[in-house]
């Protein structure tokens, strides 16, 4: 069984938030939640869908600004747990709105399967843009946050990233997946796994 895909782009850095749903069990699952999310809040309304928890692929205040906004289960890589409440490590104390949660998540793990509706999504552990980036992997579709994006890798300007580690984590565990997988990256346009290995240049060499 495919899941049924919507994607949403919100908020002044583009987000993109992911929502995997059955429509016939009327249960989601969200990766990422950025704000305003009231256009998510709204499909969700609309398809009579019940969301049954959220996935985030790391900890930076642009993925996890509307937490606060809905009462469910989240998961989170342990490594990021501290973004979540400290406005200096998520960036969003430098960005004039302090964001915190105060929610406790659940802890995801490199390599585990997360069931929902009967299909597996994967937990990617694939550090570098933060220490516990994620992708998330169902069935052909990889949602890889601000790991790999378009012709282009998730920043390592910024504290507590590594550009070593980004790229032994896009060449040690992405680029290893069926050259046909579709990525759907946190910023930006889709791609594919196929694309990105011939074409992005700071996988060269």
């Amino acid at each position: 069984m495919k899941l049924e895909l919507q994607s949403f782009t919100m908020g002044d850095m583009g987000n993109n938030c992911y929502l995997l749903y059955d429509d016939k069990v009327k249960e989601a699952v969200l990766i990422d939640v950025a704000n305003p999310y009231l256009e998510i809040k709204r499909f969700l309304r609309r398809r009579g869908l019940t969301l049954k928890y959220i996935l985030l692929t790391h900890g930076h205040f642009d993925h996890i600004w509307g937490l606060n906004g809905f009462d469910v289960p989240f998961y989170v890589h342990p490594k990021d747990e501290e973004f979540l409440t400290d406005p200096r490590v998520n960036a969003s104390l430098f960005c004039g709105a302090p964001v915190t949660v105060s929610k406790n998540p659940s802890l995801l793990e490199d390599g585990m399967s997360i069931d929902f509706c009967g299909c597996g999504i994967e937990v990617i552990h694939t550090p570098g843009h933060t220490p516990g980036s994620v992708c998330f992997k169902a069935g052909d579709r990889l949602f890889s946050g601000d790991t790999l994006f378009y012709h282009s890798v998730g920043r390592t300007d910024i504290p507590l990233a590594s550009h070593r580690e980004i790229i032994d984590s896009i060449n040690n565990k992405l680029m290893v997946l069926d050259p046909a997988t579709k990525v759907y990256p946190g910023h930006g346009q889709f791609t594919t796994i196929g694309e990105e290995e011939e074409h992005n240049p700071f996988l060269a060499g």
